[in-house]
């Protein structure tokens, strides 16, 4: 028994001498840099606070995560950590975060062509078709990380719009609100998809559609990588009734103006190492939508769900993996035209068939990219340009090889027309070019084959995955 007792003994001294010498005491905070962002969003982003006991093997993994935190504010453009020992306290440490703010005001000359993606604007041939106004963004307001947009849209279509987001409403900082009302007139609208390529009608006078819109999306933080998002939405459109007279699937024939109450809920887990251009970590979205509660007459009623996920890990050397699952499953058998967005817009789209598009309510794409890091990440230095938030840039590029494919069902094809794609597989292959540098910029050329046996060359500029 006395031998028991003394091996539990030396085992307990063991364990509390081990976790003396393999943990740190985080006796000191202290913020570089931040001459506009307050303090307390800051550390509202790091996974410890000053007087913790930290082990050791812990402390490289939280320090990794807090500083991926504190970039993904978009706040920043450089985020370094810095650990000397605490002369005053044994086994105490000094972190140090030395940060520079990105340049918060700007009013960007805003130029946009009227189509879904550059290479389908371009294979239209008329160059006219062109929008330009500014959008003045101003992040960061107070120092809390607030939000105001506003854009003025001229010419082809145009578009005035308001957005403020606020994300701490709360003492706790885990509320937050998002707010948004604009207007717009568009003299160019999509009114089918034909052969499947989208179909434009151009008035002769007029716009052949107007809308206003006006939502509110409170959203609820649970932890440092989980958003809980709910939006409340209200539409109202005017279109012309030439629209329907070219597609009576286009909306209600019985009536020209369609107003409308949406409700959604959005799940994200974010544990990307950047937003911008990931190469590591993963990312999940869920969605519940439901368009139309009843409100008004003649409101069109659809409800879906939808899935992403992401997932990005180094392979080996600069080799790196990209995937992607994107999933949209529909109650609905069909829905109005202008409410029938499947493959083919924004990031739902198999890569190479850019110039297509598919109506579905249901689909499901795969994505897949291996790189090649050309240009390892490196930050230069321009010496003729003395603020440190313009003259400080960091860039890199990588080379490419993707696979995508993906399937469409219960896609209903008119008697007018005819589809080679909707309720079929389809595949893209190519490689790429990307080209990644500061203030989230990413510009990537593609070359591949799609599953018809067409070749293209097309111009994206936001991550492939």
């Amino acid at each position: 028994m006395r031998k028991l007792f003394l091996a539990i003994l030396l085992l307990a001294s063991c364990a509390v001498y081990s976790q003396e010498t393999t943990s740190v005491v985080l006796t000191h905070v202290r913020l570089e840099g931040n001459k506009i962002t307050k303090p307390s969003v800051i550390f509202r982003e790091l996974l410890f606070e000053e007087g913790d006991t930290i082990r050791l093997c812990d402390f490289e993994m939280k320090m990794k995560m807090s500083r991926e935190n504190l970039l993904n504010t978009t706040v920043f453009n450089f985020v370094d950590f810095d650990i000397a020992d605490d002369p005053e306290v044994a086994g105490g440490k000094i972190l140090t975060i030395k940060m520079v703010e990105r340049w918060y005001l700007w009013p960007i000359p805003y130029l946009h062509y009227a189509d879904r993606y550059v290479m389908s604007w371009l294979s239209g041939g008329d160059i006219r078709r062109m929008s330009y106004g500014f959008n003045m963004e101003w992040k960061n307001l107070w120092g809390l990380l607030h939000k105001l947009d506003m854009t003025v849209i001229l010419g082809y279509n145009q578009k005035y719009s308001m957005t403020y987001n606020i994300p701490y409403l709360t003492g706790r900082q885990r509320l937050g609100l998002e707010a948004s009302v604009g207007y717009l007139r568009d003299r160019e609208v999509a009114y089918a998809t034909r052969n499947d390529r989208v179909q434009y009608f151009k008035a002769e006078h007029g716009c052949p559609h107007e809308a206003f819109y006006v939502y509110l999306k409170p959203y609820l933080r649970l932890g440092h990588r989980n958003r809980l998002f709910f939006l409340a939405r209200y539409d109202d459109n005017f279109y012309a009734d030439t629209l329907t007279s070219l597609n009576h699937t286009f909306g209600n024939e019985l009536d020209e103006r369609f107003r409308y109450v949406t409700l959604s809920m959005i799940f994200k887990n974010d544990y990307r190492d950047d937003q911008n251009y990931p190469l590591d970590g993963h990312y999940l979205e869920l969605e519940l939508t439901k368009v139309g509660v009843g409100a008004f007459s003649h409101e069109p009623d659809l409800f879906y769900g939808k899935v992403t996920a992401d997932w990005y890990t180094p392979v080996r050397g600069r080799f790196y993996w990209a995937s992607n699952i994107t999933a949209k499953m529909s109650a609905n058998d069909d829905a109005p035209y202008f409410l029938s967005k499947g493959l083919g817009y924004g990031n739902d789209y198999v890569r190479t068939y850019d110039l297509y598009a598919v109506d579905a309510l249901d689909f499901a794409i795969v994505k897949n990219n291996l790189k090649f890091e050309i240009i390892r990440p490196v930050t230069k230095n321009i010496k003729f340009i003395k603020n440190e938030r313009f003259g400080k840039i960091h860039l890199a590029l990588y080379a490419n090889v993707f696979f995508d494919f993906g399937y469409s069902w219960n896609v209903k094809i008119p008697d007018d027309t005819a589809s080679r794609l909707a309720n079929k597989w389809l595949y893209g292959t190519g490689v790429g070019l990307d080209f990644v540098t500061y203030y989230d910029l990413v510009f990537r050329l593609e070359y591949g084959l799609n599953g018809l046996g067409e070749t293209g060359f097309f111009i994206h500029l936001v991550a492939p995955i």
